[in-house]
């Protein structure tokens, strides 16, 4: 793991946005509080990760790991599915 200045840009701005982030969601979510929390701590772990990480096999092995945590407790669980796939098929 290294850092350098695009890192560290990326770093910081994922530690600003992940709090507003569960602010502005919270409302929706009260009911699933405690699991809410801890999937977007995981995800923003991953994400600074991944931000941080200088070795390609890591790198890419954190990058495909960070979507996991949407799907954790999904109701609609097929449509979270597609909408994952659309997603990483149009940035890839």
């Amino acid at each position: 793991m290294g850092i350098d200045g695009l890192s560290l840009f990326f770093v910081i701005l994922t530690t600003f946005l992940i709090p507003i982030c569960i602010s502005v969601g919270w409302s929706g979510m009260r009911s699933f509080g405690k699991e809410y929390i801890t999937a977007f701590l995981i995800r923003e772990f991953l994400m600074i990760a991944v931000s941080c990480m200088l070795d390609p096999l890591l790198f890419y092995v954190l990058s495909e790991s960070v979507p996991i945590p949407m799907l954790c407790g999904a109701e609609h669980l097929l449509f979270v599915g597609i909408k994952l796939f659309l997603c990483r098929g149009l940035v890839q």
